[in-house]
């Protein structure tokens, strides 16, 4: 597997310098360098091969999304993970407009961390899942430009997810439906959509899916 080059964007110094000790001992992650803001980002990716940017929303001169939408008209691939402790459905709306690839709380612990990056460098999305819980409560938003962001990238209700997990974990539609308080008739019905949205037809592949999109655990 080749090195993952992580570039740092955050403008509280023990933060960022953390980070990049916690990740410097990782195997095949390189931190490139540690950066105080959107510009810094922007000019530091200009002249390097940067695969990751972590960044914090709340930086100065130019903050984080909009450090993701300039970088999003830019041709190069990099990917952008919002770092931040924000749980601000409208933050979390604005970071999925701006196009970024993942979002993690600054509560996670190094292997949620890790496991995000490396997500997002297969070319998938990846969210906390506080954040997970944030987009099913807000996928009913009514604005059209919200609501299509977020139904690209999490496609699922907050009961959906509930019985993803539930099933992942090998419980029969009766034992779900005894965990849920509802029939197992509602579980079947449920669990139908849910592969349907998902484009699979096993149990399986709804753990596969789940995986993927760090939804679940392993097991």
């Amino acid at each position: 597997m080749p090195t993952t080059k992580i570039l740092i964007a955050d403008d509280h110094h023990l933060v960022a310098e953390s980070l990049s000790m916690l990740l410097g001992t990782v195997d095949k992650f390189e931190i490139m360098g540690v950066v105080n803001n959107g510009w810094q980002a922007l000019s530091f990716i200009e002249t390097h091969k940067v695969d990751i940017v972590l960044a914090d929303i709340h930086m100065p001169l130019l903050n984080g999304l909009e450090m993701a939408i300039k970088l999003r008209e830019k041709p190069t691939s990099t990917y952008i993970i919002m770092l931040t402790m924000s749980e601000d459905p409208h933050h979390i709306r604005e970071a999925l407009q701006a196009g970024v690839h993942g979002y993690v709380m600054k509560s996670a612990e190094k292997p949620e961390l890790i496991k995000a990056i490396k997500t997002v460098m297969k070319g998938e999305k990846y969210f906390s899942e506080k954040i997970i819980n944030k987009l099913a409560e807000v996928a009913d938003d009514q604005s059209p430009n919200g609501k299509s962001r977020i139904e690209d990238i999490m496609p699922l209700t907050k009961r959906e997810i509930e019985i993803l997990r539930l099933v992942v974990e090998d419980l029969s539609n009766i034992e779900i439906g005894e965990r849920l308080d509802i029939s197992s008739t509602t579980v079947e019905t449920h669990r139908r959509n849910l592969m349907k949205k998902v484009g699979v037809n096993t149990a399986i592949g709804l753990m596969r899916w789940g995986l993927r999109h760090g939804l679940v655990e392993g097991v």
